[in-house]
């Protein structure tokens, strides 16, 4: 079977910027460890700086650079062009999108048999206010080409119990259930922390809500002045992040509460061995990646009920569950896992568990083989 995986891709290696990205970077070197797999990955994005073909990760990776600039004003022309050209050589059995956008318009240019991963509700995320009203006008024109990609896809790949839910009705879809892979490498992880600390993944961006973790930190650790927090990932490009930074500095916390931003693997595996919690204060999400590799290191989890993350973290046993915004309830979830380290250690032996169970490479891999398989029998 010869697939052709539209997705974003690392053009470096050793940094992996998380979300999708890092969704198919596992992905992929769990496929070509599947026989009868002829994988290759179609990538056109911005940090691609010329066009390039490698052998990478056990699969063909053809990097197509685009600047970006209007692409979404002239429909991603240019790019679909380019990406048409590779796959007509490629000749794929079947094609398969990681996330709506460029990805899955591509799919539809190329009238093969498909399957569209959803990962993002970007129709209910543009309901959001957002800080810059360029971006929120963005994600709206970009949340309604959505809508009409999902409308169109016949082969639905689902990563949480949540994204189910948010598909448009008055279609039939065949849906095909498969967690976010985790790599070995996370599972590999020795969690042993040393000292209070607590850990974000997904930056500053409005979505992530990153003011209500700082907050939460700050009411939970009143007692414990040596607990520490890192948050990581990109940054919103917006004044939001200048508001985050004179927040942490008049609230005297620059010595406890770092922006790391976008980190290499290596300081993110340092960060996952020393965290004694991860928190997730998102406002929206449909199935965090974050949250996958914390149950794989074996790491408890405070989240909001934001979209897809209650149907991850099983409140009371993985980690906990409060409303979006509750600064209070958040706050008292971290205070008693820094404290309490009977119940932090029953937690995260949970966790460990119920990672190796439904993140683990090579099972969501096989899942997603059989999907496939099933799709080009339909």
């Amino acid at each position: 079977m010869r697939v052709a995986l539209m997705c974003n891709y690392p053009v470096n290696p050793g940094v992996v910027p998380g979300g999708v990205t890092a969704v198919a970077h596992y992905l992929v070197r769990g496929l070509t460890r599947v026989s009868d797999v002829d994988l290759h990955v179609v990538c056109c994005q911005t940090d691609v700086v010329e066009d390039a073909e490698v052998e990478r990760d056990g699969a063909t990776v053809h990097f197509l650079a685009t600047t970006g600039r209007f692409a979404q004003l002239l429909d991603e022309r240019i790019e679909r062009r380019k990406i048409a050209q590779v796959v007509r050589r490629i000749r794929p059995d079947l094609v398969h999108s990681e996330g709506l956008g460029l990805p899955t318009a591509a799919v539809r240019d190329s009238g093969l048999p498909h399957g569209v991963t959803l990962h993002g509700i970007t129709w209910k995320e543009a309901s959001i206010h957002h800080p810059s009203w360029i971006k929120e006008l963005r994600g709206k024109i970009r949340a309604k080409r959505h809508l009409d990609q999902i409308r169109w896809a016949d082969n639905v790949f689902i990563t949480s119990g949540y994204a189910a839910q948010m598909l448009p009705a008055g279609k039939e879809y065949r849906q095909f259930v498969i967690n976010n892979p985790i790599g070995e490498e996370i599972f590999a992880i020795r969690n042993e922390p040393t000292a209070p600390h607590v850990l974000v993944v997904g930056g500053t961006r409005h979505r992530k809500d990153p003011m209500t973790a700082i907050r939460a930190f700050e009411e939970a650790t009143r007692d414990l002045p040596e607990a520490t927090m890192h948050v990581l990932g990109p940054s919103s490009g917006t004044p939001f992040d200048r508001e985050i930074a004179d927040y942490i500095t008049s609230r005297a916390l620059d010595d406890r509460v770092k922006i790391l931003g976008l980190v290499s693997d290596e300081v993110l595996h340092q960060e996952y061995a020393r965290a004694t919690l991860l928190l997730l204060t998102s406002i929206e999400e449909t199935a965090p990646v974050a949250l996958g590799e914390s149950h794989a290191v074996g790491i408890p989890a405070v989240g909001t009920d934001a979209g897809g993350i209650p149907w991850m973290i099983r409140d009371g046993e993985t980690g906990f569950v409060r409303p979006i915004g509750d600064v209070g309830g958040l706050a008292e979830r971290v205070r008693v896992l820094l404290s309490d380290h009977n119940l932090r250690n029953r937690l995260a032996a949970n966790a460990r568990r119920v990672g190796e169970e439904e993140y683990s490479l090579d099972r969501i891999a096989r899942k997603t083989v059989e999907a496939w398989e099933t799709i080009l029998r339909g």
